[in-house]
């Protein structure tokens, strides 16, 4: 398919661009108009390339290159791009898959990281919930929705959990979406999916990870009501 090979096109350029550990990309639309493709095609190679551990995703910070083990140096070169194409090919989930793994994985993730947050997260997820109160767009929620609910996982303190959601968040990304999401978020559900995320981070704070649990999945059922109706 020609998306598959501008995927590959945008991920064998950024793999040839010779940038340093700890470089930061240019956004996703720079890249965009900078290669001639949509900015759907960038997120599917920055998801490959994230699965790859190539590069790093910071919240609220961008994303940057990172130097994989010598491991993942085998795996991702260009020469065995047969596992690459099948860790892509796991990727192509669809907008009801997506919505139905999270309905299924992140309450549980709330929950646990009611449990186990630090102070430290506390204050990256009051950060987080300022970005999405400032934002007055899609674009501007949508990644600051995302920063919140990444920052969810990385309060769970699990090494396991923290690398699953990774997984899941590049299949998100990689997900062919199209105009779903911009006929969902509304002003209006923006507005309610604000007060959503204050209950969740309101419970997290708390400490209480019942409560967690279920704001997130009252959040996430409302999601899947909307976006999955016929």
């Amino acid at each position: 398919m020609m998306n598959d090979v501008n995927v590959e096109r945008v991920r064998s350029f950024l793999l040839g661009s010779s940038a340093a550990h700890g470089s930061k990309l240019p956004t996703e639309r720079a890249l965009a108009e900078q290669l001639g493709v949509s900015r759907n095609v960038i997120r599917k190679a920055l998801a490959v390339l994230e699965v790859e551990g190539r590069v790093d995703r910071k919240v609220g910070s961008g994303t940057y290159f990172v130097t994989p083990t010598t491991q993942r140096a085998a795996e991702s070169d260009g020469a065995s791009y047969g596992a690459t194409r099948a860790r892509q090919q796991a990727l192509d989930m669809n907008p009801k898959q997506i919505v139905e793994a999270r309905c299924a994985f992140e309450p549980n993730i709330a929950g646990i990281a009611a449990m186990n947050c630090t102070s430290l997260d506390l204050e990256r997820l009051a950060e987080c919930a300022r970005q999405y109160h400032r934002a007055d767009n899609f674009a501007a929620y949508e990644a600051a929705d995302e920063n919140f609910h990444v920052a969810i996982a990385l309060a769970t303190h699990n090494p396991v959990l923290i690398s699953a959601y990774q997984s899941f968040s590049a299949a998100n990304a990689a997900a062919e979406w199209g105009s779903i999401r911009q006929r969902f978020l509304t002003a209006e559900r923006r507005i309610a999916s604000r007060n959503e995320h204050d209950k969740l981070l309101a419970a997290i704070r708390s400490r209480d990870s019942a409560a967690a649990v279920d704001a997130a999945s009252e959040h996430l059922q409302y999601i899947a009501s909307a976006l999955l109706r016929p």
